[in-house]
């Protein structure tokens, strides 16, 4: 449920008053059943009774979740004229809440087969969680222009995040922006130019995103082990998990430079806009490993700091525009790096993920690291050990050897990215189709990994061809390797055994691919009806029946047999890793849009 109301006072013909509030509600409830001998229930479509226990498998679960947003806010405004000049101000506050309570009860080992309730179960599992957290902000903001063709904008905010500690849970952050609009001065000597405007700022904006609701608090667990002394048998608590809460942790803060250009000419059938950027992210907020000796594994500590730099462009032109016809296509595009300036003191390189250490069931291969003076989110893995000429090097037995140390393969975050979406109207049919892209980064697939060791991949094929006796892989016999060190490797290895060790040594090479790729997104053919049913049917004011296609097509990619877009995205820990990803879905759709 979402839902708002506000109300707007005018005290003077230049000066309002203005209240809002806003919630977002959600209610949530989920019911499962595993079958008596279903898979997960130990029986794996097989009945299952416990002779012993007297009991059949199976299980039945129940949850409830709970979500609400609460948005209050005020605003006290007023804009007036001198002149030349104009000034348009406002203070305000904001109020905002955030509540989400969880609630879920698991029954297993059931009395009577197939009876879904919570009373059938003799095992119960339960868990019940709630946050609320709550950010109060106080805002001012000012605009001073000049005949139409100068503003300057000064802003100042001011956040105080329940998250953290009182002494370190406020912010404040500036803002200085403005903008000449150029062509108020020259539209009289330059006929084609319709609109022109450069623009520039500077913002400084603090946050406190990466900190739990709690993460200040220490947990508490009963013991579900009974202590005794004589005559009294009770349950001690202990402290929940092994993250230490930091009292010193601060927001983090965003600076960022930026200056722009907007261009309209041609009665707008020619329209630019160029942006660029210099950001600096300070004291991120990021977990780090603690001495165990202090009773705990890892902390939340403010340190380091990235900078992220780019451009931004879009061109939208009209090449054709007649009477019956008309041709709109738009180009957006961005270029973006960001680079990691500095870690913790002493620190150059930061595990984001450990893929194969930590990872999940489906993770084989790799780290996620942040290095310093390197474009953030570098994949990390073993590579082949070679010779001062390049060549790999191979145990006398012909099988691979890893180097100590693990190499950068590159970022997995993507360096442009972009769009060209086109517009073709004739008479009352339209055709819209978007095409988009991203080029610049890496993936590691675990799926490549598998298909090659499990013998599923084409490239397995080697070795075990017709004629073919394992394989002999393409290298020289390193140093101390007997008389043939140095010499042309000539020794077979068993394929499987041979393809398992790209795992077990963690070389990445051969399941390095970038993830760049070109796809037509979406197709949308429109007709409009309007001006033949409005006319029978009064009350009918507009009907438009449309079909559309989402993906498409891949016109171009490197991953072989995934989609490059299939596994991770920003911000994700598994961010650059690929594995058992599934094939994305082609959604085709029909839309009925009536006016009345």
């Amino acid at each position: 449920i979402i839902s708002g109301a506000g109300y707007r006072y005018q005290i003077l013909k230049w000066l309002y008053l203005q209240g809002r509030a806003n919630m977002d509600f959600n209610n949530g409830f989920t019911e499962f059943n595993n079958p008596t001998g279903g898979l997960g229930a130990g029986g794996f479509g097989l009945i299952y009774y416990d002779n012993t226990k007297k009991k059949y498998n199976g299980n039945y679960n129940v949850s409830e979740g709970v979500g609400r947003q609460m948005n209050y806010d005020f605003l006290l405004g007023g804009n007036h004229r001198f002149g030349d000049f104009s000034i348009d101000a406002s203070f305000g506050g904001n109020l905002y809440n955030v509540y989400n309570r969880n609630f879920n009860i698991t029954s297993t080992a059931f009395t009577e087969r197939d009876v879904y309730s919570i009373g059938n179960g003799s095992v119960f599992t339960q868990n019940y969680n709630f946050s609320r957290r709550r950010v109060n902000s106080l805002y001012g903001l000012a605009e001073l222009g000049y005949k139409n063709l100068l503003y300057i904008n000064v802003t100042g905010r001011e956040d105080w995040f329940s998250v953290l500690n009182l002494a370190n849970n406020h912010y404040f952050y500036p803002s200085v922006s403005g903008s000449f609009i150029f062509s108020e001065l020259i539209k009289d000597n330059l006929t084609w130019l319709d609109y022109g405007k450069i623009r520039g700022g500077w913002a400084d904006v603090g946050s406190a995103n990466g900190i739990g609701a709690y993460y200040g608090t220490l947990n508490y667990n009963f013991n579900t082990n009974l202590y005794s002394v004589p005559g009294i048998d009770f349950t001690i608590g202990s402290i929940s998990g092994n993250d230490s809460p930091n009292p010193f942790v601060k927001p983090f803060s965003v600076s960022e430079k930026n200056i722009g250009l907007e261009l309209k000419m041609f009665r707008s059938r020619v329209n630019v806009d160029i942006e660029v950027y210099d950001k600096k992210t300070d004291k991120q907020i990021i977990p780090a490993q603690i001495s165990a000796a202090s009773g705990y594994n890892t902390t939340v500590i403010n340190y380091g700091s990235l900078q992220n730099r780019g451009i931004e462009f879009m061109l939208d032109v009209t090449p054709v525009r007649t009477r019956n016809f008309t041709w709109n296509s738009s180009f957006n595009n961005a270029y973006n790096t960001t680079k990691v300036l500095s870690l913790s003191p002493g620190t150059t390189r930061f595990t984001v993920q450990d893929w194969y250490n930590g990872g999940a069931s489906n993770e084989f291969m790799g780290k996620l690291v942040y290095e310093v003076g390197k474009p953030l989110n570098q994949i990390a893995a073993k590579t082949y050990q070679r010779d001062n000429k390049g060549q790999i090097l191979l145990t006398s037995g012909g099988r691979l050897i890893a180097t100590p140390n693990d190499t950068l393969f590159g970022s997995a975050d993507p360096k442009f990215v972009g769009g060209w979406n086109n517009n073709f109207r004739f008479k009352k049919l339209t055709l819209l189709v978007h095409m988009d892209y991203k080029f610049g980064g890496k993936v590691l697939s675990g799926s490549a990994l598998n298909n090659l060791r499990q013998g599923h991949s084409k490239a397995s094929l080697v070795g075990r061809r017709p004629g073919e006796n394992g394989v002999v892989f393409d290298g020289v016999y390193q140093a101390g390797s007997g008389p043939n060190a140095g010499q042309k490797n000539t020794t077979a290895v068993f394929g499987q055994a041979f393809y398992a060790d790209y795992r077990s040594l963690q070389i990445a090479d051969p399941f390095i691919f970038k993830s760049d790729f070109i796809k037509l997104r979406n197709i949308t053919l429109s007709y409009d009806f309007s001006s033949l049913v409005s006319t029978n049917v009064k009350f009918i004011k507009g009907l438009v029946l449309s079909a559309s296609c989402r993906n498409v097509a891949i016109l171009k990619k490197y991953t072989p047999d995934i989609d490059p877009e299939s596994f991770a995205s920003s911000g994700d820990l598994r961010l650059g890793y690929e594995a058992v990803s599934l094939p994305t879905t082609r959604m085709w759709g029909a839309n009925l849009n009536v006016k009345f």
